[in-house]
């Protein structure tokens, strides 16, 4: 797809992105076989009850250690300083496409989508000059309130008869988020200073490392998860050794606190239990059924059965969606397909997969530019919506 095609797609289209763990690199790790390992773990039946404690206490140590620790320690700093800046580069970059589009008729709403439970994009947002919505109502003790996700900001002016709608990024975090708290009348409240992290980590302080039960290995210097019976094997051995299975009961019952749905295959299961996540499903859902409507996909895989079906319905009922996939290189195109069921094309030949040796091939004009990317990171993605900016005129002239 054309540089310059995707322009013409943003000048009339309700935007909508779909953000995964990958554009949080490098500063937070992905999953690995994490996900794996939970779902086999549900139906497992070798294992002790202490046993069970020691496999779910180890994992979820790596999930803390990968994906949410650091949140709360900013570290380290140069990769938190680095995540940050890419995120706060992407909303400022949409802030401006937004702002320049010509039509007054299309809503300024930006619905960013993310299974991430981090808290990287609410912090790049801090620091700028636009609307920003994640969903919570008040200022000292936050609700969330998914009904805020349908508000809209309007700015009048103080020397003419007009009101100009502003744009809002409405951050939908699907899965939940660490900075999620329960709150004693069945709601939800903004733990902003993560609290619960810090908790957690104290716990985990409590206990010596080498009674976890490791999830990775070296193999010439590169670490790799394990595979599940070998993981089973390890906790069977290191079960042995351990005198007092009680002292990770500290970690899990906090662990368990957390407001977010843990990576399984069935998570869905969980989701819809809780208003919310399935609340949140719902507004995903509905957004791609809107006329008009663009999706971009960045570090995602797809390999979320729900969410794959989700939007490949959406895609099918839907011919005037456009779902455009940023894969991270050349070798990710076939799991792309693979996730999302496409045997060819989709059914309104309305999903587009990305690859930076696709984008270099039909966009020659912008060379110099493009040829500085090797693989689609956020980083590089950014590249692409910054040529995207440019290539739009100011409605004023400017």
């Amino acid at each position: 797809m054309e540089i310059k095609t995707l322009t013409n797609y943003l000048q009339s289209a309700n935007i909508n992105f779909l953000i995964g763990s990958g554009a949080s690199r490098p500063f937070l790790g992905t999953l690995g076989k994490i996900e794996e390992w939970l779902t086999q773990f549900s139906s497992d039946n070798s294992l002790d009850d202490n046993q069970k404690k020691l496999f779910l206490a180890s994992v979820y140590r790596a999930y803390y250690q990968k994906a949410i620790i650091g949140n709360y320690t900013k570290t380290p700093a140069d990769k938190y300083i680095e995540a940050k800046k890419t995120y706060a580069n992407l909303l400022s970059t949409l802030n401006e496409i937004v702002n320049k589009r010509g039509s007054r008729l299309i809503s300024k709403q930006v619905n960013l989508f993310t299974t991430n439970i981090d808290t990287l994009i609410e912090n790049a947002a801090e620091g700028l000059a636009i609307e920003f919505n994640d969903g919570f109502r008040g200022s000292i003790n936050q609700v969330f309130d998914e009904s805020n996700f349908r508000k809209s900001i309007s700015k009048a002016s103080l020397h003419f008869q007009s009101v100009a709608e502003l744009p809002v990024f409405n951050l939908y975090k699907m899965h939940g988020s660490i900075n999620w708290s329960a709150l004693a009348n069945g709601k939800v409240g903004n733990d902003y200073q993560l609290s619960l992290v810090s908790s957690i980590l104290e716990e985990l302080r409590k206990i010596k490392d080498t009674d976890f039960v490791e999830t990775e290995y070296d193999d010439s210097g590169t670490l790799k998860p394990y595979e599940f019976d070998d993981l089973v094997n390890k906790v069977k051995n290191k079960s042995a050794d351990i005198m007092d299975f009680s002292q990770f009961d500290p970690f899990l019952n906090s662990y368990e606190k957390f407001i977010m749905v843990n990576p399984t295959k069935h998570k869905f299961q969980e989701t819809v239990m809780d208003m919310h996540f399935y609340e949140l499903m719902r507004l995903y859902s509905n957004s791609l059924e809107k006329e008009n409507s663009i999706l971009f996909v960045i570090g995602f895989s797809f390999a979320d059965e729900h969410i794959a079906k989700l939007t490949m319905r959406a895609a099918d009922s839907n011919p005037t969606l456009q779902i455009v996939v940023f894969a991270y290189s050349d070798s990710e195109v076939d799991s792309f397909k693979k996730n999302l069921n496409l045997s060819g094309s989709s059914l309104n030949s309305n999903v587009t997969i990305l690859t930076p040796s696709i984008v270099k091939r039909v966009n020659k004009e912008f060379t110099d530019t493009l040829n500085t990317i090797s693989n689609f990171s956020l980083e590089s993605v950014n590249i692409v919506f910054n040529i995207i900016r440019s290539s739009i005129p100011n409605r004023y002239g400017k």
